[in-house]
């Protein structure tokens, strides 16, 4: 049911910390939702979780600042979420691409 991690970097702040510890939860039956912090996996050996908050959910419009980086696309697709970091310097879907919700891990509690 949870899982926890450890905040990497400052692409997050100011709502956390590099070295904050947190607990997520997993997710059952439900999709994320527009506005949670999610943990989802990516394939990188030297951080293989990214920690970020949900900006569309599958149905919605790409966000403007999105649209640059998925020409061609102006909904996000089943089965996908875009993400963004708290921090404007923060890597986000224009770096990531859309988040396929297999990769998600859970979601942050009280972020």
């Amino acid at each position: 049911m949870w899982v926890r991690v450890t905040v990497r970097g400052n692409s997050m702040s100011p709502t956390l910390h590099d070295g904050q510890k947190l607990v997520a939860r997993r997710l059952l039956r439900r999709g994320p939702r527009r506005r949670e912090v999610i943990v989802f996996r990516v394939p990188d050996p030297e951080l293989p979780h990214r920690i970020k908050r949900v900006a569309a959910v599958a149905g919605d419009a790409v966000p403007d600042w999105l649209a640059p980086a998925l020409p061609g696309t102006s909904h996000v697709p089943p089965g996908f979420v875009a993400v963004e970091g708290d921090n404007p310097r923060s890597q986000d879907s224009r770096q990531l691409g859309l988040i396929d919700c297999r990769d998600i891990v859970g979601t942050v509690r009280g972020a």
